[in-house]
């Protein structure tokens, strides 16, 4: 039986040159905008100023918070939520990773609504309008300019939560390939790979439908097809990764995500480690432990890449090989440790884990602690 809910933004906009239309389109919407991105990368490359020019060109009253950290703390949505709120703005531009336009979703919230972030983490489902977002991806991986998550980090308990529901969806999403010109390589590999473990994720999760298999299949595809050549540079291949990043946002808008997210979180929240990079180092366990209770998709996924036996234990190994072919020619390592990881954090890591319920429980396989610490295990030395 099919049955899905999809909620998107109401307008897209995917080509070269298209950051040129963010004036018109935010005139559209209000006559007070907020610019939120990060604390670098819009100013050292002149995209700010770029977009203050736009937007004031369309007779918009401009406003700028650039404090995002990567990582976006919940203290700082609710100081661009003051800002907002102070101002009367009535327009929010994102312009960065996902970090920028997540911690935009959760500012659009609190511009309406008000009080603290914490009122309206998950399980609360954002349903209500919030201020309308336009979002301006920079880089190939989270897809958040399409989706009804924003993950924020609460740094009192050094965890990853997450705002949900489709009041956060960006009203308009500008994708400009154009931008990622000034992406440094490693970022475009952590990201690309960010992008592949949404894919994939999307695919295996018990949220599955045909319509976000369309979206995973195709998005998997294509990173795997033009990620090398990206992180090397090519403007055509990095518009390709850019184009499915966006597809694998709509897969997870639909479908969600599994372990990987689970078992990933720590890494950033504990080691820093950027969110793409924590993904690539724990998708080949994910694709391992899953694959027994998957084998048609796995069969089906092989056949997508190119590389089916028909075998489904056989293809799942072709398919993790060729995942870790990609890691390695993108410069990603291949032991945790080498992240800077010991195994004596090995219970903290499995407590904290087996706590990202929303994900483990969207898992197609039952994942239990010690299942978790199996794989962490494994992971912390590199072996598969």
């Amino acid at each position: 039986m099919i049955g899905f809910t999809i909620h998107n933004p109401r307008k897209v906009i995917f080509r070269k040159g298209s950051l040129n239309t963010v004036g018109e389109e935010a005139s559209k919407l209000g006559k007070k905008a907020l610019i939120v991105c990060g604390r670098h990368f819009a100013r050292r490359y002149g995209f700010l100023d770029r977009l203050v020019e736009l937007l004031k060109a369309e007779g918009l009253e401009v406003y700028v918070f650039d404090k995002v950290e990567p990582n976006p703390s919940l203290e700082t949505v609710e100081s661009g939520g003051r800002l907002a709120r102070s101002s009367n703005i009535d327009v929010i531009v994102a312009f960065g990773g996902g970090s920028a336009i997540d911690a935009a979703k959760g500012i659009s919230l609190l511009n309406v609504k008000g009080g603290g972030i914490r009122d309206y983490l998950y399980p609360y489902i954002v349903e209500e309008d919030t201020t309308p977002l336009i979002a301006i991806p920079t880089t190939c991986g989270t897809g958040s300019e399409v989706t009804k998550y924003a993950v924020l980090t609460d740094l009192q308990q050094r965890r990853k939560c997450v705002l949900v529901g489709p009041g956060i969806v960006p009203e308009i999403s500008i994708l400009d390939p154009e931008v990622l010109s000034s992406l440094p390589p490693n970022l475009t590999a952590y990201t690309s790979f960010d992008a592949l473990s949404h894919a994939i994720e999307a695919y295996l999760s018990k949220l599955n439908t045909p319509i976000s298999d369309v979206f995973s299949l195709e998005s998997i595809k294509i990173i795997v097809n033009h990620m090398v050549e990206g992180y090397k540079g090519s403007f055509e291949d990095r518009t390709w990764l850019f184009y499915a990043s966006y597809l694998a946002g709509l897969a997870i808008n639909i479908a969600g995500t599994i372990m990987v997210h689970g078992l990933g979180y720590y890494l950033t929240t504990h080691h820093d480690v950027h969110h793409g990079l924590a993904n690539a180092m724990i998708l080949p366990y994910a694709i391992e432990f899953n694959a027994p209770v998957v084998g048609e998709r796995i069969v089906k996924l092989a056949e997508t890449l190119g590389i089916s036996s028909g075998d489904p234990s056989k293809d799942a190994k072709r398919i993790i090989s060729t995942i870790l072919k990609l890691r390695s020619s993108v410069g990603i390592p291949s032991r945790l440790v080498d992240l800077g990881v010991r195994e004596e954090e090995l219970d903290t890591m499995v407590s904290i884990a087996i706590k990202y319920e929303r994900n483990l429980k969207n898992n197609p396989r039952k994942i239990g602690a010690s299942d978790v610490r199996d794989i962490y295990k494994k992971a912390l030395k590199g072996i598969i």
